[in-house]
């Protein structure tokens, strides 16, 4: 299977190790802007540059990996006259708009707000209807992509296989990381890690989405 795009002739190897600098030196420049603040030789992270902060630099090279991801998928399949690409290049198009729009936390909000829960669920409302939105959109992807696995040809499959791969990985860290990363704020709280743990937490979560990402753009 080309490449989409000519221009990028590298080997994945290569593509891979370049969007994983980029994304080291964004980790690293963010850790070591935390450690400044924490020793008081600054006054703050500058915002531009954590990778915890929607709309800073590190996010906005993220959407662009993913924007990059779908062109070339949409391009692929035009080129070759072959659905699977195109099937996901919808599924990462959800990944975009979850990423920078919040889909399912705005969807969960909705949920909350129309759905009656029990007096004892209530508090915990907003978390449960952002798991029932995000596995709503998991099924949408599953629909679309569940067949690629065994209709299409070998090469459908391998390419569906890497992606289901890169899929999981999203979910470990957007999902069990964050989850975990809550549990973890609560229960520092008020402790001498309270200031330490969770933003810890928050770089692993996210740079390994930003890792994810990068992944997925060598693979296309």
């Amino acid at each position: 299977m080309d490449r989409p795009f000519p221009i990028i002739s590298q080997t994945f190897k290569l593509v891979l190790l370049a969007a994983l600098a980029t994304d080291l030196a964004f980790m690293l420049t963010d850790l070591l802007a935390f450690m400044a603040e924490k020793a008081h030789l600054i006054v703050e992270v500058p915002p531009f540059l954590k990778i915890t902060r929607d709309e800073a630099l590190p996010e906005l090279v993220g959407y662009l990996k993913w924007l990059v991801i779908i062109v070339a998928l949409v391009w692929m399949s035009v080129r070759d006259r072959w659905s699977p690409p195109f099937r996901w290049a919808i599924v990462f198009v959800m990944i975009l708009a979850d990423d920078s729009l919040q889909v399912h936390e705005a969807l969960g909000l909705i949920l909350w707000d129309k759905i009656p829960l029990p007096a004892s669920l209530y508090d915990h409302g907003e978390d449960i209807f952002e798991l029932v939105a995000f596995g709503c959109m998991g099924l949408i992807a599953i629909a679309l992509t569940a067949t690629l696995f065994s209709r299409h040809g070998p090469v459908a499959r391998l390419l569906s296989l890497r992606f289901a791969q890169i899929i999981a990985g999203l979910v470990f860290f957007g999902v069990f990381l964050d989850f975990l990363h809550q549990l973890i704020s609560i229960a520092s709280k008020g402790t001498v890690v309270d200031g330490l743990l969770p933003p810890f937490f928050s770089l692993l979560e996210d740079g390994g989405e930003m890792v994810m990402g990068s992944i997925a753009l060598a693979f296309v």
